[in-house]
């Protein structure tokens, strides 16, 4: 049986802003520090000020996430002129167990203020590039940021990855689902963007996985890409995204899928997410399949992210991530998150196990999301510990909508306490 103990992570007072845990990771091998980075305000939605920012700061714990204190302040943003911004994201911490040594990344694009990320007249998916920096001594000290750039002669700070260009188009690391192999590579799932002019679907998101082996002596990370994973129309209108990925206990890779649907497409079931498997680390996946329960009953899911992972504490595959009573469309209702066992041999949800991490509460918005979360594995307990922040949701106003609806500022942490 699961349970799950829930407290407020970080308590915060302005009901116009959140705070939200944007990474959380160890930072030593052999101690029970942790690196967390943390932001404030509403600036997913539209930024609507091109002063820079301060609020958003780096935090560390050295005794196992009892305690905390504020380091590094963090400028998240840069005035470019003419109605345009700089917007740089708070770095995601990744501790690489083959080694001991950390990475973080961050991304950099444009914006246009008061023009939300999704708008067609955003730059932000043609301009996207990703930072990494490197510590040998448990995040105390970083190098020189650098740009994650492919190796080959045909790759630069322009033509960064396979199939992007910057000015055309963009992809986004999933730092939260890093892990490394057997042999030392670090496994980075990943999407880009493919913009269509000849029709529908207008753009395409398709999945990945980058692969990087440490240059000597820890200076950098030398990086290639597996092979491209998508749904077609019939399953998902613009692609596969936001991919949750972890290795198997008998090497396979896992990687659960993202789709969205609307209800005037043509498409087999309305909500659900897919899988692939690679059985060659990463290069290569087999075709996309739809989630299903043991009885092979229909998993139905929003189009929101999920993750998955082999727990250490009792060596079974779970997945997070919300699931649904019956059929929906587009990204919505996010009202509940839960946890679920997937079966090893079969690859299928045991749906007795579905256990709920966190509910819409009475006198909160009804619109209510619970997604978007982050979590590590506790050292001591082997346990899960989550970090979310509700969303308000598709709520119709400005950038400081919390005004407006009963939506909770605080960043929430859940121990989800898995049977041994």
């Amino acid at each position: 049986m699961i349970t799950v103990n829930r407290g407020i992570h970080i308590l915060w007072h302005r009901i116009d802003e959140q705070a939200v845990v944007q990474s959380i990771s160890y930072a030593s091998a052999t101690a029970n520090s942790l690196l967390e980075s943390v932001s404030t305000g509403y600036e997913w939605i539209a930024i609507d000020t091109d002063a820079p920012t301060t609020d958003n700061f780096i935090r560390r714990s050295e005794d196992n996430g009892e305690t905390w204190q504020r380091g590094e302040e963090w400028v998240s943003r840069e005035p470019l002129g003419d109605n345009r911004v700089l917007v740089r994201s708070l770095p995601a911490f990744y501790l690489d167990p083959a080694t001991g040594w950390m990475l973080r990344a961050y991304f950099e694009h444009e914006a246009l203020l008061g023009v939300v990320s999704w708008d067609a007249a955003s730059p932000v998916s043609r301009t996207r590039k990703m930072y990494l920096q490197y510590s040998q001594d448990d995040g105390g000290t970083w190098s020189q940021p650098e740009q994650l750039v492919l190796s080959g002669d045909e790759y630069d700070e322009v033509h960064w990855a396979r199939d992007i260009r910057y000015g055309e188009n963009s992809g986004v690391a999933m730092t939260d689902s890093t892990f490394t192999r057997p042999d030392g590579t670090i496994v980075l799932p990943f999407h880009n963007t493919v913009f269509h002019d000849d029709g529908p679907p207008s753009h395409e998101y398709c999945n990945a996985c980058l692969l990087g082996r440490w240059r000597s002596h820890g200076a950098g990370i030398e990086w290639n890409i597996g092979e491209y994973v998508t749904l077609p129309l019939t399953r998902s209108v613009d692609g596969a995204d936001e991919p949750g990925v972890c290795m198997l206990p008998d090497g396979r890779i896992f990687m659960l899928i993202r789709a969205r649907t609307f209800p005037e497409s043509s498409v087999e079931i309305p909500s659900a997410k897919h899988y692939a498997v690679s059985e060659d680390g990463g290069m290569t996946w087999s075709d996309a399949d739809m989630l299903r329960y043991e009885d092979r009953g229909a998993l139905y899911s929003p189009a929101s992210f999920g993750r998955v992972f082999v727990s250490s504490k009792n060596g079974r595959f779970y997945m997070m991530t919300n699931i649904l009573d019956k059929p929906s469309y587009g990204c919505d209702p996010r009202t509940k998150l839960q946890i679920a066992e997937i079966d090893l041999d079969t690859l299928r949800v045991k749906r007795d196990s579905v256990a709920v991490i966190e509910q819409w509460h009475e006198g909160w918005q009804k619109q209510i999301r619970f997604s978007n979360f982050l979590w590590y594995e506790d050292r001591e307990t082997g346990n899960p510990m989550l970090y979310m922040t509700p969303c308000p949701g598709p709520v119709v106003g400005d950038t400081r909508r919390a005004l407006d609806v009963n939506v909770p500022p605080h960043s929430y942490r859940y121990e989800i306490c898995l049977p041994e």
